[in-house]
């Protein structure tokens, strides 16, 4: 079941990279659009209903229940329209029977990247470089209004991205490595974020970057019957050992 539903969320995450969608509508959209979407599917090559549903993978009944202007049918369909293709409540949902099923089998071991913010280590502040983008992909390049450095990791983590970046106080960047240079000046990524001015978000030209760890199952304990016996400062085994090195993203394969 897990297998399945990483694959289905990887693939999503692809084709959402291939489309053109956005953290936020770039288009005229219904006002009525649920507000917990996730991502946004801005229509700018004519593409009908039928095809942007079976593309990201929404049941008639979802997208109409996200999109209420739109009906079962697909009727109404406008091109030059921003629609929403999934929502924070499913993401959320499908996370959680993942957990759930992971947690029961007895014989999964793999350790999964886990949406805490707390999993992002801060690499710094880098200078951009107009020849080569520090990071793949920029999320929101006419400004988020709301940018929170919290709000740039889950939206980097859900498309399965291993670095997050902030810039300018109100951009999102999401890539699989770091293209770039630290700033000779550390404490030039000092612009506000616009959805938490008591936080910084990066400069003009410079990204603060951040990079997601695997979070790591705790080591299984094995209960000998001489542990009776051993003292309670004893050392663990040496052989007990955590990866800290960065999370292999699952979009990157």
């Amino acid at each position: 079941m897990k297998t399945s539903w990483l694959l289905s969320l990887v693939e999503l995450a692809l084709l959402a990279r291939q489309a053109s969608c956005t953290d936020y509508p770039l288009l005229p959209h219904d006002p009525e659009t649920t507000s917990d979407c996730a991502d946004w599917f801005n229509n700018e090559d004519n593409r009908p209903c039928e095809w942007v549903r079976g593309y990201f993978k929404a049941t008639p009944e979802e997208f109409s229940r996200w999109n209420p202007s739109v009906g079962l049918d697909c009727t109404p369909w406008y091109n030059w329209n921003s629609y929403c293709v999934i929502t924070w409540t499913k993401i959320n949902e499908t996370m959680t029977t993942t957990t759930t099923t992971t947690t029961t089998s007895a014989t999964s071991t793999a350790p999964t990247l886990g949406p805490s913010p707390t999993a992002w280590t801060d690499m710094g502040c880098y200078v951009e470089d107009p020849a080569q983008p520090l990071l793949d992909v920029n999320f929101s390049p006419n400004g988020d209004p709301s940018l929170s450095i919290p709000k740039c990791w889950q939206a980097c983590y859900r498309r399965f991205w291993a670095y997050a970046g902030v810039q300018n106080g109100n951009q999102c960047w999401c890539g699989s490595y770091v293209g770039g240079e630290w700033a000779a000046n550390q404490t030039d990524c000092n612009a506000p974020c616009t959805g938490n001015p008591s936080t910084f978000c990066g400069g003009p030209g410079l990204i603060q970057i951040f990079r997601a760890e695997e979070n790591v199952p705790p080591v299984p304990t094995t209960t000998a019957a001489a542990a009776s016996t051993a003292s309670p400062a004893t050392t663990p085994a040496s052989g007990a050992k955590r990866d800290s090195g960065a999370a292999k993203n699952l979009g990157m394969f």
